[in-house]
């Protein structure tokens, strides 16, 4: 069974999927071996790690592409990866798809979001989005799906379809666009933003439970807490997404440890706070490249 088939595997078990989108390759073997079945590769945290800047379409659809290698590179788990609107038209949403499938990806997820807009994420929602504007003509969302179905060499890469549409438009509408992607091949389905665990029943209840195709919850805060794992598990859902979760680690982390460091000029005692050296050294040096290099030591 390869990476793929494995993910779909994932999604097909009762048991919930839980998936950490990674902020760099070093963050997705801390994932890998802290248990996880598999790994995102995600807009924002990849726009942080490689540019220090919000999600604001400033990476194109290559160079996620390259960030998807490098994730799938370092880990043996399936990754699952953010292609956004698919950076275009339909002819761009088919590249989009090629360089992702290239790259190893086990799956992607196509969103109808607006082509060209800032982004910024917060407690309630999103930044500088008119509510007249925040998704694209259900239309063009499937044909997104259509493409991207089109687009795909292998059968077992998973497309899914997200829509945004729920906190604009309504539950009806947005559902009325899921049921249209599976329509279009979707192979699985995340309904975004759900503002109540009624709402979400219906979403796994129409999706899931009639129409067998897996759905995926977004852990990002919002209009409501998110549920823990075993309570999305319970109301039916598949997979659970954490898009920043790593990344706001990381942040604090470094934040606090060079603070600290900057206001006492003293690392020592900083000491407890940090990964082994030997611990950070595994991590940093695969087992095929340890081999390779010799022991610890042997090559600077």
């Amino acid at each position: 069974m390869n990476n793929r088939q494995r993910f779909r595997a994932h999604l097909a078990d009762p048991k919930m999927l839980m998936v950490p989108i990674a902020h760099d390759p070093l963050c997705a073997r801390i994932i890998e071996r802290a248990g996880f079945q598999a790994v995102g590769v995600g807009g924002a945290a990849s726009a942080a790690a490689l540019l220090g800047r919000p999600d604001a379409r400033l990476l194109s659809a290559r160079e996620m592409a390259d960030v998807v290698w490098r994730t799938v590179d370092a880990v043996g788990v399936p990754v699952f990866a953010d292609a956004d609107d698919g950076y275009g038209d339909a002819t761009h949403v088919a590249w989009t798809v090629r360089q992702y499938e290239s790259a190893g990806a086990a799956g992607l997820f196509l969103a109808d979001r607006p082509a060209r807009r800032q982004r910024g994420r917060t407690a309630g929602g999103t930044v500088g989005d008119a509510e007249e504007d925040t998704v694209v003509p259900a239309a063009e969302l499937i044909g997104r799906i259509e493409a991207a179905v089109a687009a795909r060499r292998d059968p077992d890469l998973l497309i899914m379809a997200r829509t945004d549409a729920l906190a604009a438009h309504g539950i009806d509408e947005a559902l009325d666009r899921a049921h249209g992607c599976v329509d279009a091949g979707a192979d699985a389905i995340c309904v975004a933003h759900p503002a109540s665990t009624h709402q979400m029943r219906r979403i796994t209840e129409e999706i899931t439970a009639r129409r067998g195709i897996p759905t995926m919850a977004d852990a990002s805060p919002g209009v409501m807490p998110p549920p823990t794992a075993a309570e999305l598990q319970q109301l039916g859902y598949a997979l659970t997404l954490y898009p920043t979760l790593a990344s706001r680690a990381l942040a604090r982390a470094v934040a606090d440890v060079m603070g600290e460091l900057s206001w006492s000029g003293d690392a020592a005692p900083l000491a407890d706070r940090l990964a082994p050296f030997e611990e950070f050294h595994a991590l940093a040096r695969p087992p095929e490249h340890r081999e390779a290099a010799g022991p610890p030591g042997a090559r600077r």
